[in-house]
């Protein structure tokens, strides 16, 4: 095995999607409105993120652009003043009851062994995620285990462009031969460390969906489960 870090998505690929779906409907539910607008402009700055500007700090980003509910940047300069209101709505209403249900995050089973085969053997471990990092890792027992971690906040940027891949890389002092990404998102992971230059492999995939190989042609591998992707990595680690 060529690698010399394992990095990770964390929503979907540490944990159940199921657990991540349940927690965010009990956010909407209490502002359904307003989490409506927002996750129709995260999707949004997907589509528009390559033409913004890079000063404006992610978290305000996001409050521009559900208050303008365009998903761009306006012409004019951006001033806090006139966002502060979805701002503060954003932090109250989306991401501190967010940090609150991440106070614990329980991983899949195997988790953990496999990130300590991969710290036994000399490997780095990073991790990035669209979403805010709080204290999943800690959580789940994986925050000692892990050398460099960040989310789009950091960085100014969702999945899949490659700012948050070769931000990563930067972080890890690696070029992206060097790195295998792994992540649950086909369209997010797979293809946004591609674009960057990275082998990945997608896990969790449905078995149905999995046992067609051509569906997923950037993936070095394709898993349906943590079991499988941790023998399969574990075989790649014994080889070398």
């Amino acid at each position: 095995m060529a690698y010399k870090a394992v990095c990770f998505d964390i929503d979907g690929t540490l944990y159940p999607i199921s657990v991540m779906n349940r927690r965010l409907l009990r956010i909407a539910l209490a502002h359904p409105l307003f989490n409506l607008r927002y996750r129709k402009n995260r999707k949004q700055i997907r589509l528009h993120q390559n033409n913004y500007s890079k000063a404006i700090p992610f978290r305000w980003r996001e409050a521009m652009v559900i208050q303008n509910d365009t998903g761009k940047e306006p012409d004019v300069s951006f001033e806090e003043k006139d966002y502060k209101a979805t701002y503060d709505r954003l932090q109250n209403w989306i991401y501190k009851p967010m940090e609150k249900l991440y106070q614990s995050t329980e991983a899949f089973d195997g988790v953990r062994k496999t990130f300590e085969k991969i710290h036994s053997k000399g490997l780095k471990i990073g991790v990035f995620t669209d979403f805010p990092l709080f204290s999943k890792l800690k959580g789940m027992g994986l925050d000692e285990l892990v050398d460099f971690a960040a989310s789009s906040d950091d960085v100014g940027f969702l999945k899949p462009d490659a700012h948050c891949f070769e931000y990563l890389l930067y972080n890890l002092k690696m070029d992206a031969k060097d790195v295998l990404y792994v992540g649950d998102s086909y369209t997010k992971d797979i293809e946004g460390a591609s674009a960057a230059g990275l082998d990945s492999v997608l896990v969790n995939v449905r078995p149905a969906e999995a046992d067609d190989a051509r569906s997923f042609p950037l993936a070095k591998a394709v898993f349906k489960n943590w079991n499988d992707f941790d023998n399969w990595l574990t075989a790649k680690m014994e080889d070398d």
